[in-house]
């Protein structure tokens, strides 16, 4: 199982050697070993790790923001929600995280609140 998460205001991807109540202990696609916490993971997924977030960010450019703004509603709501509205019933791992991309890129439009 790997994971899509948040660190220092930056995507990164791993997978999951070890998950602890709290936390994950994960390892990046170079070997490096981290200790995250589990509220920082926006995604877990099943796909390779090799070329996923690039693949994310590539189909990311191709969203467009305003569009994007138009498919929102008023309400709070998560990219994996959107990823539903935009792509249909059943987006893969690589759409819902390029949806997120997306997002992240648009303060303008979108913002966090809280994690």
């Amino acid at each position: 199982m790997n994971v899509l998460f948040e660190e220092e205001g930056n995507f990164k991807v791993a997978s999951i050697m070890a998950e602890n109540p709290g936390s994950l202990q994960v390892e990046s696609i170079s070997g490096k070993r981290s200790k995250i916490k589990s509220a920082n993971v926006l995604m877990r997924f099943d796909q390779a790790l090799a070329g996923f977030l690039e693949s994310a960010n590539a189909e990311a450019e191709g969203l467009d923001i305003p569009f994007l703004w138009e498919c929102s509603g008023e309400d709070e709501f998560g990219f994996e929600e959107l990823a539903v509205e935009y792509y249909g019933p059943k987006p893969t791992p690589l759409q819902s995280a390029a949806i997120a991309v997306r997002l992240h890129s648009a303060p303008m439009y979108f913002y966090r609140k809280g994690k």
